[in-house]
């Protein structure tokens, strides 16, 4: 049996329809909030939505991204701010499906943090209950940029799912750096 170029193309773009585009609105933290260059769109509260936020010690920086020229931060106390922070974004989603969280870290070699995770949950119509959540935590981050992944299937009742970055109980030095974040949902 002889397949033809056109035949293996084909089947390996439909493989590649198989998982959807990103989910998450600047995934790679290029585009600043409206007010403040520290935040970034889609990440903040109510800019230009209800479906981001940032809190604590995080920040966008310029510091070096791994495309692009910005990235999304949590801090050591020594920025000056609290000892906890992080980045959330979420996107309409359905029960049964199975999404896929992906993003680059990079942890400065004098970075601590108690906690520092990255997470899949799964709300409700409402938002006013978190159904699940999944959890990867992020124990093996070096000064190399590296890819993490988290994979998990929405429960019964989900209407949001809600990619997190955490952290809790950072140390006074380095950062925590955070870029190319993408949500997909995998087809099956």
């Amino acid at each position: 049996m002889r397949f033809s170029g056109t035949f293996i193309l084909l089947t390996a773009m439909l493989a590649a329809t198989a998982v959807r585009a990103n989910l998450l609105h600047n995934g790679s933290f290029e585009e600043q909030a409206t007010d403040n260059p520290k935040r970034a769109i889609y990440w903040t509260m109510n800019d230009p939505d209800d479906h981001g936020d940032s809190w604590g010690s995080a920040s966008r920086e310029d510091w070096r991204a791994i495309d692009g020229a910005c990235i999304a931060t949590v801090r050591g106390t020594w920025a000056e701010a609290e000892d906890y922070g992080g980045w959330w974004q979420e996107a309409a989603a359905s029960a049964g499906k199975t999404y896929k969280l992906s993003a680059w870290f990079w942890a400065d070699g004098d970075w601590f943090a108690e906690v520092q995770e990255m997470k899949l949950e799964f709300w409700n119509e409402d938002r006013s209950q978190m159904l699940s959540d999944s959890v990867n935590g992020l124990n093996v981050l070096t000064s190399e940029w590296r890819e993490e992944t988290l994979q998990a299937v929405a429960p019964e009742g989900t209407a949001w799912v809600r990619a997190v970055f955490n952290v809790n109980k950072a140390g006074n030095a380095g950062a925590l750096q955070i870029d190319n974040v993408i949500l997909t949902a995998i087809e099956e």
